[in-house]
């Protein structure tokens, strides 16, 4: 999410998915998936999470994270031959349709560290300050200050290939 978007906005999006899905939220998102079928093959990420709310406030904001969800399609996913959006459809679309039915807590993750798009179903303690169980999906990020340094050093390489030409 960091070369697309601005932190502040990372946070408030990932805050905006945890709610949604969270141990307040999930059984309304049950029913909603069950009568909408909203996570789909059939339907874009981006009109499931425009459709229940999930996008920044800002306009501007609004437009990278679309990109960023495009972008999903060339990461990778835990799942050979599943590509990092059809993942995130992948899983909640299962955490919605299949008992039972845990709280869904959205994360980052480093991708230096692991590139790909992860999600365990099985339900675990990640938040060390509850006893809640949830399933849990990762998505792979860089920091955005590391994110636009890489992009700039791209470009100057590129910039320099054209020079010498």
């Amino acid at each position: 999410m960091g070369r697309m978007i601005q932190d502040d906005t990372t946070r408030d999006v990932l805050d905006l998915l945890n709610k949604r899905f969270g141990p307040g939220g999930i059984m309304e998102m049950v029913e909603l998936q069950k009568e909408f079928d909203i996570f789909s093959p059939n339907h874009p990420l981006e009109q499931s999470f425009r459709l229940i709310g999930i996008e920044p406030a800002d306009r501007a904001e609004r437009q990278r994270w679309y990109a960023f969800l495009g972008t999903l399609k060339d990461y990778p996913s835990d799942q050979p031959n599943v590509s990092g959006y059809k993942r995130v459809v992948q899983a909640f679309r299962q955490a919605l349709t299949q008992s039972p039915y845990l709280p869904v807590l959205v994360t980052a993750h480093a991708m230096k560290e692991n590139p790909q798009v992860t999600f365990a179903a099985d339900g675990s303690t990640p938040l060390i300050y509850s006893t809640q169980s949830y399933r849990v999906l990762s998505i792979p990020t860089k920091p955005s200050l590391v994110a636009r340094r890489e992009l700039a050093a791209a470009a100057k390489q590129r910039r320099a290939k054209k020079a010498k030409k």
